[in-house]
């Protein structure tokens, strides 16, 4: 009996800890949003979406409403025709992460 208990509680560590991991490596990048600003203007985001995320032809991306790993996702392949993907080497995911916490400091 007492080694059945013994093996439930191993395994409850063993998912505890995987989960532990696995949920820290999910979770939303903290980025810097001024240095994201600064990443903005140097990959000419304002030339469609506008100096202020909502104010140009391309869609409104102040505030964004979309989790990190989908904008990752939409930054490195795009469904628009004319906006270019930005691979890891041209925009690192560190980048994106400053990049993701200007947008969602905008109003």
């Amino acid at each position: 009996m007492f080694m059945k208990t013994l093996r439930k509680v191993g395994l409850f560590g063993i998912f505890l800890m995987t989960f532990m991991v696995v949920g820290s490596s999910c979770a939303a990048q903290s980025g810097d949003a001024e240095a994201g600003k600064k990443w903005y203007a140097m990959n000419n985001c304002g030339s469609c979406h506008g100096p202020h995320g909502n104010d140009g032809r391309a869609v409104n991306i102040a505030g964004l409403d979309m989790g990190f790993g989908s904008f990752v996702r939409k930054l490195r392949k795009t469904d628009a025709p004319i906006m270019p993907g930005f691979p890891e080497s041209k925009i690192s995911k560190e980048d994106a992460a400053d990049i993701y916490a200007y947008l969602k400091s905008l109003k």
